[in-house]
């Protein structure tokens, strides 16, 4: 990959993958497949299970997510399917940490956060660390919510509750 790529960088658990997270699956491979010279190129964190359950406010909700290798498959192929739209490669890294390799990677170029206001924090306080480690900041990029067919934001959370689809259509 040569510095003429741009590198775009995102995380989460992503499971169940849905249409929000497809948006933010857009985001970056759109900004990593840019005019000029240069494919682009897609980081997307993967939390581990650990990662996950430090994080949660309920530690027992990442028992929840399954198996990070089955998240894994699941991801990869969700990203078979939207990089073929695109010019920009892809890879998988695992996230052990909060910050990832977004706070420490001087080859990325963009982060692609949620609206949600603590993705929104970790974003600034993402850029705060690289600044003080001496990396430029990142842009940040942020797609608007996906909402669901009662305009409530779609989330991992209402569709394991059985609310909605990975789509946003209610459920019986």
């Amino acid at each position: 990959m040569s510095r003429a790529d741009r590198t775009v960088i995102l995380g989460g658990t992503f499971t169940p993958i849905h249409n929000g997270h497809r948006a933010l699956l857009h985001e970056a491979f759109q900004t990593a497949s840019h005019d000029g010279p240069g494919d682009g190129h897609v980081v997307v964190g993967l939390t581990s299970t650990a990662l996950a359950k430090r994080t949660r406010s309920d530690p027992s909700h990442a028992d929840l997510l399954g198996p990070f290798e089955k998240r894994r498959a699941a991801l990869d192929a969700e990203l078979d399917e939207t990089a073929a739209a695109y010019t920009a490669t892809y890879e998988i890294v695992e996230l052990t940490d909060t910050s990832g390799p977004a706070a420490t990677r001087a080859d990325v170029d963009a982060l692609v956060a949620s609206p949600e206001a603590k993705a929104q924090y970790r974003a600034h306080e993402l850029n705060r660390e690289r600044r003080e480690s001496g990396l430029r900041p990142l842009e940040i990029h942020t797609p608007p919510f996906v909402v669901a067919e009662d305009g409530e934001r779609i989330s991992s959370t209402r569709i394991r509750n059985g609310e909605i689809d990975e789509h946003g259509r209610l459920l019986d």
